[in-house]
């Protein structure tokens, strides 16, 4: 082999021996961190975060204490559901959960996050509820939405109209044009409601989307409402100055 051919040869096998130079920034996020599962004769428990948390270790580790600390209240309510079960001689399924967080709008300052809970807890059927979570990156902290606003309470109050207006239209859409009135027809108050930025991944949260379960805005069979909108005209004058890019107004 020729001198120079051995050099190269040798320069490459060092190269390859040679300890990988690590990533700046936090440690990679396996991926089992963003699930946890419990299962056993008296519960079945599914939790799941969207790949975006991993990418947040502070929010990720909040999010599963939060989680354990669910699971731990749901199994002992779902061993003592079972064991009163047993006592009374009645047949249990045995409870279960599961939930689910996906990515409403994520920004480089704002990611919002949207969590959906289905829980059995016996009956005819299971019911499904929803959550919301507001993640400031550069504060590395969990805000509420009034922290978007230097006004909350008049924001929502521009909000409202358009809400009401497209939950009523999405109300007769499934109920046709000639149903009867029903204990339904009136519109949940919006401060009661899941209130979430939304948008495009990457881009500004332009919309605000309100979710609304199952039993709240309809009977079971209509299942759950998501109402989506764009930002109402007069909402940009209430938004704070360090969040007017994030929601689109600049």
């Amino acid at each position: 082999m020729a001198p120079r051919l051995i050099l190269v040869v040798l320069a490459v096998l060092l190269a390859a021996a040679a300890p990988a130079k690590r990533p700046s920034g936090p440690a990679p996020v396996l991926v089992r961190e963003l699930f946890i599962t419990a299962t056993e004769p008296a519960l079945r428990w599914r939790w799941r975060a969207a790949p975006e948390v991993g990418l947040e270790p502070t929010l990720l580790r909040a999010m599963r204490g939060e989680a354990m600390v669910a699971l731990g209240t749901e199994r002992a309510a779902a061993r003592q559901a079972m064991a009163e079960a047993r006592k009374g001689g009645y047949p249990l399924r045995g409870y279960e959960t599961i939930t689910d967080w996906s990515v409403a709008a994520d920004t480089p300052q704002l990611l919002v996050l949207q969590g959906e809970v289905w829980r059995f807890t016996g009956g005819a059927h299971g019911n499904t509820g929803y959550a919301g979570r507001l993640w400031d990156r550069q504060a590395r902290r969990s805000i509420g939405i009034e922290a978007l606003f230097t006004d909350w309470p008049r924001a929502r109050k521009l909000i409202e109209p358009a809400y009401c207006a497209a939950l009523a239209a999405e109300q007769r859409k499934r109920r046709g044009e000639t149903a009867p009135g029903n204990d339904f027809d009136a519109c949940p108050p919006l401060a009661e409601q899941v209130i979430l930025p939304v948008g495009m991944m990457g881009a500004p949260a332009r919309q605000v989307r309100v979710v609304l379960p199952p039993y709240l805005a309809g009977p079971y069979v209509e299942g759950s409402y998501t109402i989506e909108l764009v930002w109402p005209e007069g909402v940009a004058t209430l938004v704070a100055p360090a969040w007017k890019a994030t929601l689109g107004f600049e």
